[in-house]
């Protein structure tokens, strides 16, 4: 999943798994050592749109 120079392609069905689970660890008695780990995925992902965007290789 690597795109060369500009770094990891977020996948849109990746963001979409990440929503659902971690809507999923909301609603449900989860180990909060899950729930965290989710939150630490959302983050890196987020960190890693943020790093794509701020290279020109925003949406495709």
């Amino acid at each position: 999943m690597a795109n060369g120079e500009s770094g990891p392609i977020v996948d849109p069905a990746l963001d979409k798994a990440l929503s659902e689970l971690l809507a999923q660890t909301e609603k449900e008695a989860v180990s909060p050592r899950l729930r965290e780990l989710a939150r630490r995925l959302e983050a890196a992902l987020e960190d890693a749109r943020h790093r794509q965007a701020g290279q020109g290789g925003g949406p495709r």
